[in-house]
């Protein structure tokens, strides 16, 4: 069903009161030939109350599946009354507007008492916020692209200052002048744990549908809030959790052109009501709120992940995220410039480069806040001949190499300042030269042992640091080759270091010049983790049933064929037969195979 025909919902704007008598703007959308009462969604925004796809969201909600639709602008933003606060009044702190939000509707002789959360970016943050408050009338939330801890992944990944993100957001909300209520709080303090949903799941007790994309802003986020509560949460959020991650940017949700790359298989018409994305939205609230058991049944019918395989360009299903067959493989940074997942026999063996913050190395795509032709899976060429930057990349790829989860990278390091910065990015090195970049991540050294503490380094002693690189599912295929580009900078996405070792700043005048190292030797094996999921390779063989011939699949036995999420494509299949690039399950009795083309 198309939007125009749809458009019949009205909205009031009503002022509702908090707790210490602040009143925030309010829309309540209601359904044509309205009868109450009603089942409501709640989105509570720092934006234009029609912006972020609500002017598409409205109409689905109300005309379309008949609830209303609550929308509440957060204190000093769109007519709302009081301070803005960067979310500090909308979780389990001192002000809890979201939960005075949930307490004023339920008295509202419109609605019922059950409220589920919705929508996007900032709406999905101030969803898990929510959720931390254990109000006994939330009942679910569909968080897309939100973050559940503003610290970690929002404002200091890896400790180090996420400069472009904060700023460029504030700025563009016209509250710049908070970005210093943030940079003042450079270590996870008492601030940041009111707006840590780990500090609160025993109090989240509701199922979530979370959605994410791999080059979003806060995938990391959605992939760990995603996997404490479906395995640690309470009753009724365990085992009742459900992730989709697709091969998005953060404003490039559900299109087609993402950095350098394309996606046709991954686009969502926000104008279609039936379409996969408003199914599972709408069949969520219908199973949550409404009780409907078709509606639980359909939800029910998928397993607990879905998600988005680069490289093959197609969409996977598991129990899991990762998924069961993953398992860690380090992969060691060795003189030559290579990466082997053979362990160094070398005894001596470093690659340095001298960092200057007056130029620092800068940031091509990612997940960031742009554009989406300019963030994500860019083409990292123009770094490769920079003096500070050190490369280092697999021999070419015979066979597909396919990683599933989060990547890390063990550094053994040495710098001649009390402070600076190691950041490291993944990349996809294709026949034609490109460099695109899967994933990148960064460690501030003062945070090696944990981010409530700072550490100084002592200059000129050899030291090691963990990195999160990031989450990812890419498969390297044959032809290309993985590469790993470390620095000791990634800016403006983060503050560049000026290696002085003093307090925190931004933009600080004070910068030193670093002279750097990494070690690749046998004492001191720096690597990168890689979750691997394993396949059999196109290049082996299994003769009991099947085998491969001029890059076609040929049955030595009939057997039958699956797709990766468990369709069957050809049953008691025999001859020769080529398929697209994909992950098929050959099954021939109780013989199972997985294998690439």
């Amino acid at each position: 069903m198309m939007l125009s025909l749809l458009i019949n919902y009205s909205c009031d704007l009503v002022m509702v009161p908090m707790r210490d008598n602040v009143k925030l703007a309010t829309e309540i959308c209601k359904p044509w030939f309205f009868n109450p009462p009603y089942l409501i969604i709640l989105v509570r925004t720092p934006y234009d109350r029609n912006a972020v796809g609500l002017n598409y969201f409205k109409p689905f909600i109300t005309d379309y599946k008949r609830y209303i639709l609550v929308v509440q602008s957060l204190r000093g933003f769109q007519g709302s009354e009081g301070q803005p606060s960067v979310f500090l009044t909308d979780s389990w702190g001192e002000l809890q507007d979201g939960y005075d939000a949930i307490n004023w509707i339920i008295n509202q002789s419109w609605a019922r008492d059950s409220v589920c959360g919705s929508w996007f970016s900032a709406m999905g943050i101030t969803q898990y916020l929510l959720s931390g408050t254990g109000h006994p009338n939330y009942r679910c939330a569909v968080p897309f692209v939100g973050a559940h801890s503003l610290y970690h992944y929002a404002a200091f990944q890896g400790g180090e200052f996420r400069k472009q993100l904060v700023e460029n957001w504030l700025n563009g909300l016209n509250v710049g002048y908070l970005i210093d209520s943030i940079a003042n709080h450079p270590s996870y303090d008492n601030m940041w744990k009111i707006l840590n949903l780990e500090e609160r799941l025993n109090y989240v007790n509701i199922p979530m549908l979370h959605f994410g994309g791999w080059f979003d802003i806060f995938i990391e986020s959605q992939v760990d809030i995603f996997n404490k509560l479906q395995f640690y949460g309470m009753p009724g959020a365990k085992n009742k959790q459900k992730l989709i991650i697709g091969p998005w940017t953060h404003l490039g949700f559900g299109q087609v052109n993402q950095g350098d790359l394309s996606f046709p298989n991954a686009y969502i018409d926000f104008l279609d009501f039936n379409n996969d994305l408003y199914m599972a939205i709408g069949s969520w609230y219908d199973c949550h709120l409404a009780g409907k058991q078709s509606a639980c049944d359909y939800i029910n019918s998928f397993p607990p992940v879905k998600f988005y395989i680069i490289g093959l360009n197609e969409w996977a299903y598991s129990d899991t995220f990762p998924p069961r067959g993953i398992y860690y493989r380090n992969f060691y940074l060795r003189n030559g410039n290579l990466i082997t997942p053979n362990y160094p026999s070398e005894n001596i063996g470093y690659s340095e480069y001298i960092y200057n913050p007056y130029d620092p190395t800068p940031t091509i795509g990612g997940n960031e806040l742009l554009d989406p032709t300019q963030a994500g899976p860019k083409d990292q060429s123009p770094l490769i001949n920079r003096s500070d930057v050190i490369v280092f990349q697999t021999p070419i790829l015979t066979d597909t190499l396919l990683v599933i989860g989060t990547i890390y990278a063990k550094l053994y390091i040495l710098s001649n300042r009390l402070d600076t910065d190691f950041s490291v990015r993944v990349v996809d090195v294709f026949p034609d030269g490109r460099k695109i970049l899967v994933t990148d991540g960064i460690i501030k050294a003062r945070y090696r042992y944990g981010f409530d503490q700072e550490v100084l380094l002592n200059p000129n002693q050899i030291d090691s640091v963990l990195i999160r690189v990031g989450t990812t599912a890419w498969a390297f295929l044959p032809g290309h080759r993985l590469m790993v580009i470390i620095s000791s900078a990634n800016y403006p996405r983060f503050e560049a270091n000026p290696n002085n070792g003093g307090p925190f700043k931004r933009n600080d005048p004070n910068k030193l010049i670093a002279n750097n190292r990494v070690y690749h030797n046998a004492q001191y094996p720096s690597h990168i983790i890689l979750p691997i999921y394993q396949t059999t390779k196109i290049s082996e063989t299994n003769k009991k049933f099947y085998y491969f011939k001029n890059n076609q699949i040929c049955s030595i036995k009939p057997f039958d064929i699956y797709s990766s999420n468990g369709e069957l494509l050809k049953k008691n299949f025999s001859g020769c037969q080529g398929f697209k690039k994909g992950v098929y399950i050959l099954k021939y009795g109780q013989n199972v195979q997985k294998v690439i083309f």
